[in-house]
């Protein structure tokens, strides 16, 4: 295979076996709602905790006699394969107790809440118990910030292996990293996590949303995941509780590290930061064009305002909860959607989509190429934060967008192939693709993905997928020259 050694391919078994260890955990979580509210689904996620638990403890029978670093390969190859089988053993309390029977649907939902996408195939969310509803949460939760983020701040790895692991997994052009320790980082990164949760829970519980679905939301919420225990996401709730959705799904979207720098009173973080700016008036500026195309003299003016802020927060940070059926809005706003769900929010969120830095980067490039056709022989350099901006790093940025457009295509095409009409397949590509949630169409607002076929379902779980891995960490494992000494 290239590795170094058999060593090392155990090495990464083991890890993979930590993995699924830490995934048993979370899952058992799910058993306390199961137990308080005795709904019959206590034992379909006991046993797939006991099965997934058995896995990892099996992946680390064997040992190694000399301790192995895990180096960039190792760590892309672990990452790329322990977010498919966390996708697979995270279905089996759908499967084993009945909830979704369907495989390709219980994947789909599985793999939707790992990487945060928030699409679904289920019609009635309500009819679910509740410790299943908390698991499908908590998918959310532990895809957010990456259960590979969340190992590496607790468990030692030798040889800069945690580094390895953390790069593989993150999201963006460049890697939030607040200490030379990767360990404090991702320490750093988990408890900004954690305490935004709690708060966020605390606040919807207050405010008169149930205790359950305070923390099932607030899950959804700084996972910018979308899932709901209402069939009617957040439009059924009152106006207060989704003024308070918007504005903890605003600091869902900001890099990690800008929030540590906040936190120490380093408030000059926000005046150089071209990103920030960039999320806060794409905020303003699509709130702003949403309402001017959804009001009118007979509508009430603070629900079309609350709306479409609402939604311009939810599509921008990829949460993708609702609170109108979006799909009814004109035209013009379904565009002004289409491009928030394309662009997303800051590199180093919880967030999908392209990155706002790398649509920053783009508009620069194209302006920098621009004035080179003018005037050829000056020097125009990219700057991003008052810093030059080096060429390897925009070339990664057309890289990765072309990619992603390229993928885009292709599952938007072959949904098309699968008798999916055009403008749905388009919506559900986008969705899926970056990791949005609400499609178009039937797949948009208030629907679902049930009436896709099988083959479409399993098509949008691989585009989910390479979505939240950012295709690149996937596609490398097929280049000869990878797996070459």
């Amino acid at each position: 295979m290239g590795f170094r050694s058999k060593e090392q391919i155990i090495t990464g078994v083991r890890v993979i076996g930590l993995l699924l260890i830490l995934e048993a955990g979370f899952m058992s979580l799910s058993l306390i709602p199961a137990l308080y509210y005795k709904q019959g689904d206590f034992f379909a996620l006991l046993i797939s905790a006991l099965i997934t638990l058995c896995a990892g403890l099996l992946c680390r029978i064997k040992r190694v006699e000399k301790q192995l670093s895990i180096d960039k390969r190792l760590g892309i190859s672990i990452v790329a394969l322990i977010w498919l089988l966390i996708g697979f053993f995270g279905s089996l309390p759908y499967l084993i107790g009945g909830y979704i029977p369907n495989i390709a649907d219980a994947v789909f939902e599985t793999i939707s809440g790992l990487t945060t996408t928030g699409a679904t195939i289920l019609s009635d969310v309500e009819s679910l118990p509740k410790g299943i509803l908390f698991w499908r949460s908590l998918t959310h939760w532990i895809g957010g910030v990456g259960i590979v983020v969340i190992v590496v701040s607790f468990v030692p790895f030798i040889g800069g292996g945690g580094m390895a692991l953390f790069s593989a997994e993150s999201a963006g052009p460049s890697k939030t990293k607040i200490s030379p320790h990767i360990a404090t980082t991702g320490k750093i990164i988990c408890g900004i996590y954690a305490v935004l949760t709690l708060v966020c829970c605390l606040v919807y519980w207050i405010c008169g949303m149930g205790f359950f679905d305070a923390v099932c939301h607030a899950f959804s919420t700084l996972a910018s995941g979308g899932f709901s225990t209402k069939n009617t996401s957040a439009a059924g709730f009152s106006p207060l509780i989704q003024y308070m959705m918007i504005l903890f799904m605003v600091p869902a979207g900001i890099n990690f590290l800008l929030i540590y720098r906040l936190l120490k009173g380093q408030f000059s973080a926000l005046k150089n930061n071209d990103e920030f700016k960039a999320y806060m008036f794409g905020i303003l500026f699509s709130c702003v064009l949403i309402f001017l195309f959804t009001y009118n003299s007979s509508a009430d003016f603070e629900l079309t305002l609350r709306n479409a802020l609402f939604q311009t927060v939810s599509f921008i940070t990829s949460t993708g909860f609702v609170s109108t059926d979006y799909t009814n809005w004109a035209m013009p706003a379904i565009w002004v959607i289409l491009v928030l769900m394309f662009s997303g929010a800051m590199s180093g969120s919880t967030t999908g989509g392209l990155k706002l830095v790398r649509v920053i980067l783009l508009f620069k490039n194209a302006k920098s190429i621009t004035k080179r056709g003018v005037h050829s022989q000056a020097f125009i350099p990219i700057k991003m934060d008052g810093r030059i901006v080096q060429d390897s790093v925009i070339n990664n940025v057309m890289a990765i967008f072309l990619m992603f457009i390229l993928l885009l295509i292709l599952v938007s095409f072959s949904l098309v192939c699968m008798g999916i009409g055009i403008e749905e397949a388009i919506g559900a590509g986008i969705s899926c693709v970056f990791n949005m949630g609400p499609g178009l169409k039937e797949s948009g607002g208030f629907g679902c993905f049930s009436n896709f076929p099988d083959a479409a379902k399993l098509v949008l779980s691989l585009a989910m997928y390479l979505g939240r891995l950012e295709i690149a960490t996937v596609l490398v494992l097929f280049m000869p020259s990878f797996w070459k000494k």
